[in-house]
């Protein structure tokens, strides 16, 4: 007896040391700052009913109860003052319980991390600076020279404001990022690149991503390998690092060629790399997300965006308390997709799946609730049941106004579609003041010049110019929303196109004909990159163009654009018989002068 018990005691102790995870809360590795481990740090692990503190050199340990290796437990919370937790999506993930890898927590003193970011930022703005005034004294002697005539000198120089405006605004996200890059692990290659973007040196980071051979050819080699893991039980630990390794090499290259696209405004080319990175990595939900909202904002490519939303919906448990709140969001986002596009019957769907699975985890009195309602509210506007949407707006107004610090990024929302329902009531004074409600608030979330403000700046001009019929506000206000638009989403955006159509019809309507020549000639040219050549909004534009053309004496122009838009309605299905005989009876009118 005494001989059996002994053995299970034995057993028993063996049993609770194969299920013991060990783990270790160190620092970032810097440059010339190597990696130590951090002493009480506090770590919650739900398969775990006690906190964790760790020991003065990181390392901490846990039991977890039956458990195999690699069966799932989950970090729930880690916390230190004066620390920041490099990783932000930590909370929610599930990790594999092995009894010899340690689970591997980052964090980043608050005072190194502003120290780093200030940093970046100078370097960044200073290299920004001086290339700017490079560019600058350069076009400067060119018009000295006569080299460049004056108006290729005014584009030239807008050109080169709208690139460093562009940048600018990239730099905090940039130093963001950089600053909480960990350098352990990393090959020297990789240190190098990294540091020289940190430097500002970005001919050299992008020289040195280059040396490493094609993308085509690393992501070959690399999915190749994957295909050998999946062929061979037998594959080496070896293998296994080299693809962990090389995963882990080209998301780092294609999140910092992404990084570099985006801080010239390269938004086709940057959606690309954050593409290549989804490619890579189809399970992970914050980069499909990422992936999505770039699209969704920068290129208005509703479809290819909802298509990534939906992958990340997939990979969410609407049923877990932790993950509906995030289901829900991405609910909402297509529903905004679809909204974009003027289908507002799916759009009503999805915000109505959104409110279904928000009721399951918050309060009635919560902000997300509010935004439910809200989004609602927009797509039974757009579906000109007037009712129903200042219903839903007024719900969630009557929230957010109620609460004890309101949001005014939201409470702008709230004012933003009450503006549109006060049109459909025939009230544009009342429009005009929620609206302006909406721009200061705004204004005061986002910054005078954000794509929000912008947002309310188009609103407002739309009600002067529709509505009021006030030339001169419409212009004022339109103008400060190109401003945003053209600098921050190009020509091709249906926003800046919207905008660019009102320009034209108010510098039209004052008689400005050659300022309405370039509002539609820039319009035109947007519409058929981002809808095509043979669009209903291309033939739009080539309307309004022989109209201008037509009013300047130009009959050559006014004869070619007139027959353009001609050939493109005569295929379009349904479209209007009035307008065609119209564009007809100018064509026989132009060559009868003529």
């Amino acid at each position: 007896m005494k001989k059996l018990i002994c053995t299970l005691t034995c057993l028993s102790i063996v049993l609770i040391a194969a299920c013991q995870q060990q783990g270790i809360v160190r620092t970032l590795e810097r440059p010339g700052k190597p990696s130590t481990g951090i002493q009480g740090a506090t770590i919650n692990v739900l398969e775990y009913p006690n906190s964790i503190v760790s020991k003065k050199d990181g390392r901490f340990s846990f039991t977890l109860a039956n458990k195999r290796p690699g069966d799932p437990y989950t970090v729930s919370r880690v916390q230190k003052k004066g620390y920041t937790l490099v990783d932000k999506q930590l909370r929610g993930r599930h990790y594999a319980y092995s009894p010899t890898v340690p689970l591997e927590i980052v964090m980043v003193a608050d005072q190194q991390l502003e120290n780093d970011k200030k940093r970046i930022e100078d370097k960044a703005y200073s290299r920004a600076k001086k290339d700017y005034d490079q560019k600058v004294a350069v076009l400067e002697k060119k018009i000295r020279d006569k080299s460049i005539s004056e108006q290729e000198y005014r584009k030239k120089y807008e050109e080169l404001n709208q690139n460093y405006n562009n940048y600018i605004q990239l730099i905090d996200k940039m130093a963001e990022r950089y600053a909480t890059t960990d350098f352990k692990g990393l090959s020297d290659v990789n240190r190098a690149i990294l540091e020289c973007i940190e430097n500002a040196d970005l001919e050299r980071a992008d020289s040195l991503i280059n040396t490493k051979g094609s993308f085509d050819q690393r992501e070959r080699d690399l999915n190749s390998k994957r295909a050998l893991k999946e062929k061979s039980e037998q594959l080496s630990q070896q293998l296994e690092k080299d693809i962990e390794l090389e995963l882990a090499d080209l998301n780092h290259d294609y999140a910092n060629k992404f990084y570099i696209h985006a801080s010239a405004y390269r938004n086709d080319s940057a959606a690309y790399y954050l593409e290549r990175i989804v490619s890579l990595n189809p399970s992970s939900i914050g980069d499909i997300y990422t992936a999505a909202g770039f699209i969704d904002s920068n290129l208005a490519d509703y479809t290819l965006a909802r298509k990534y939303y939906l992958m990340a919906l997939d990979l969410l448990n609407p049923e877990d308390a932790d993950e509906a709140e995030d289901a829900a969001e991405v609910c909402q986002s297509i529903g905004l997709t679809f909204d974009n596009q003027e289908e507002p019957d799916k759009a009503l769907e999805w915000h109505y799946k959104s409110l279904e699975l928000l009721a399951k985890t918050a309060t009635p009195d919560s902000s997300v609730i509010a935004m439910a309602y809200t989004l609602i509210g927009r797509a039974h506007l757009n579906k000109k049941e007037y009712d129903k949407a200042l219903e839903y707006t007024l719900k969630g107004l009557k929230i957010r106004e109620r609460a004890a610090e309101p949001d005014t990024a939201e409470l702008a929302q709230s004012y933003n579609n009450l503006g549109f329902i006060s049109i459909t009531l025939n009230d544009p004074a009342k429009a005009v003041e929620y609206h302006q409600k909406a721009l200061d608030l705004r204004s005061q979330a986002f910054g005078e010049d954000s794509q929000m403000a912008a947002y309310s700046y188009m609103n407002l001009g739309t009600v002067y110019y529709n509505d009021m019929h006030d030339n001169a506000k419409a212009l004022e206000h339109m103008n400060k929303a190109y401003e945003v638009f053209h600098k921050q989403l190009g020509s091709a955006h249906p926003h800046t196109q919207l905008v660019l159509q009102y320009l034209g019809l108010i510098h039209l309507n004052q008689g400005e004909y050659d300022h309405a020549l370039r509002d539609f000639q820039e319009y035109t040219q947007g519409v058929q990159q981002h809808y095509g050549a043979e669009s209903i909004e291309a033939a739009s534009g080539h309307y309004y163009l022989a109209a201008i053309y037509n009013k300047l004496g130009d009959a050559t122009h006014a004869l070619e654009h007139s027959q353009q838009a001609l050939n493109i309605y005569q295929h379009i299905p349904n479209a209007s018989a009035e307008l065609i005989e119209e564009l007809k009876s100018n064509i026989a009118a132009i060559k009868a002068k003529h």
